[in-house]
Parts: structure tokens; sequence; C-alpha cells
């Protein structure tokens, strides 16, 4: 029996799936990427602020490695590791 990965399929997922766009909700941020994290990872803020504090900044970024790493990491065939993720802030400064 093949396991299922994130996207409801059997087996790894193939390169055109690593390209599928993955947007994950933190406390204070939404993510939006691509599966295998290759391309930059767009954080915004909920709301109208345009500031967050560096606890609350921090506490979002360690979920969503958390978070990807249990439900997404698993289903991939490799990865280069987290030194190689650029995170883009938008529209935001952490204060």
């Amino acid at each position: 029996m093949d396991k299922i990965n994130i996207l409801n399929k059997p087996g790894l997922l193939t390169n055109e799936d690593r390209k599928e766009t993955l947007q994950h909700s933190c406390d204070y941020i939404e993510f939006t990427t691509c599966l295998d994290l290759s391309e930059p990872v767009k954080m915004r803020l909920y709301g109208t602020s345009n500031k967050i504090s560096i606890q609350n900044y921090s506490k979002d970024i360690a979920s969503f490695i958390c978070w990807w790493t249990h439900f997404v990491q698993k289903d991939l065939n490799g990865f280069s590791g987290f030194y190689n993720v650029k995170f883009e802030p938008i529209g935001f400064e952490v204060i």
C-alpha cells in the first residue's frame, strides 16, 4: 500500500507537484510559496497593522517551519535545508 502525500496522491511528490502553491496561516502571518520552498516564502500580516513584534514574528516563523517539516518534507525526495529558503516580508516591519 502506497503512502498518501500532502496532495492526497500516492507516493512522493513529483517535480510538477513540488511547484504547487502552498498557503499556510499562523497566528499573525500568512505564508505563501510552493510546496518545496524553492520560491521565496512571501509573508503577509493579518489585519491592518504594518508592524509585528520580534516575539510574534519568531513564533510564527518557527510554527511554519515545524508544520512544513511535519506535513510536507516527508513527501519530498530530498531537501537542501532551510538555509536555502528565502523569507520575504511583504509590507510590514519587525519591531
